[in-house]
């Protein structure tokens, strides 16, 4: 069986790609002009604020469990 290697040339196809359809997106929705143009922007970055409390935000997390059992 033959491995599948790295390639450059189509990682840059899929980069142009990608970034072709993400900024297509980005032109299409401000040109209709509709109130719902930040929509998909401010659900990204409720996303990425719920992924930095999942990774980084440990500031608020509750006191560990005491090892001491009540006495009885």
């Amino acid at each position: 069986m033959i491995g599948l290697g790295f390639s450059w040339g189509a990682f840059l196809v899929y980069l142009f790609a990608l970034v072709f359809v993400v900024l297509g997106g980005f032109y299409g929705l401000i040109e209709s002009k509709h109130p719902a143009v930040l929509a998909p922007i401010l659900m990204g970055l409720f996303y990425f604020y719920l992924c930095w409390e999942a990774v980084v935000g440990d500031g608020d997390a509750p006191p560990p469990p005491s090892s001491s059992r009540g006495q009885g």
